[in-house]
């Protein structure tokens, strides 16, 4: 039986915004030439999504591809408060973390795979670089208004299932969603998300799946269509898992993770 490789936990990045990664190390005489960097949703749904993507980084690993997941500035065990996140900083995070990546691995190319928020900054960052090869989107934010919305809601819902707190004053720096803090500069850039105004390189492979039609419908594969890029679309039913479950378990969808695998192994054969 293969054992699977051991991963290896580290901090890179600028000395005063050190960012925290696991380097998933590609199984030894089928390492590819191209690296994953994967690209994890904030608050609430980083956690209800951990173990998933941990299991996704095993899997491309087995299949050969060196993987770095890693933590936002001001998310899990990177430097910085929750109330100093944004999507700015994380987009420079991105960008170290395929810096870090193409040194640890000697390779040139780099696939992002991204869920949810991560799914949004991905294509951002790759419309901006000319050495990201190919694009994963799960369940892609697509427009800001509409996450944020959807977030408030969800807000509601918990609270509405406890009992009453204690009047406490609001913070103007964050409102609460989940436990989690939702600082008033995210917020702000969430407002003015928008990946249909976005357009990514032509020599760009984009794969987007989706667990479920999303609230804002398929724009984002109507906006891909209409620019001729190079893309593949899938929906698969399975459940939303950055979600809160009843028993609070962390539900990991096999066949979401086995079609990303398949494709960006397919990808750089």
């Amino acid at each position: 039986m293969r054992l699977p490789k051991p991963v290896l936990p580290f901090y890179f990045g600028p000395a005063d915004k050190r960012l925290f990664g696991c380097y998933h190390e590609a199984r030894i005489g089928h390492t590819r030439n191209c690296a994953v960097v994967v690209c994890q949703p904030t608050g609430h749904e980083y956690i209800y999504c951990h173990r998933a993507l941990r299991q996704l980084a095993a899997r491309l690993s087995d299949s050969g591809f060196p993987v770095c997941r890693f933590d936002y500035y001001g998310c899990g065990d990177s430097y910085g408060n929750a109330e100093e996140a944004g999507l700015s900083q994380w987009l420079r995070d991105i960008s170290s973390a395929i810096a870090e990546i193409k040194i640890r691995a000697g390779v040139d190319r780099v696939c992002l795979i991204g869920l949810r928020l991560g799914a949004a900054l991905s294509l951002i960052t790759a419309s901006q670089r000319d050495d990201i090869d190919s694009l994963v989107l799960w369940d892609p934010v697509v427009i800001g208004k509409v996450c944020l919305s959807g977030l408030s809601s969800l807000q509601k819902e918990a609270l509405r299932c406890r009992p009453k707190p204690i009047r406490q004053p609001k913070s103007r720096a964050y409102i609460e969603i989940i436990g989690f803090p939702l600082p008033a500069l995210l917020c702000a850039e969430l407002e003015e998300l928008n990946l249909l105004t976005i357009v990514p390189k032509a020599t760009t492979n984009i794969f987007v799946i989706q667990s479920d039609l999303p609230a804002d419908g398929d724009c984002l594969k109507h906006h891909l269509s209409n620019h001729q890029v190079r893309f593949e679309y899938q929906q698969v039913q399975a459940p939303r898992i950055w979600l809160p479950t009843v028993d609070g378990s962390l539900l990991v969808p096999s066949q979401i993770l086995q079609s990303v695998v398949n494709w960006t192994c397919r990808m750089h054969a």
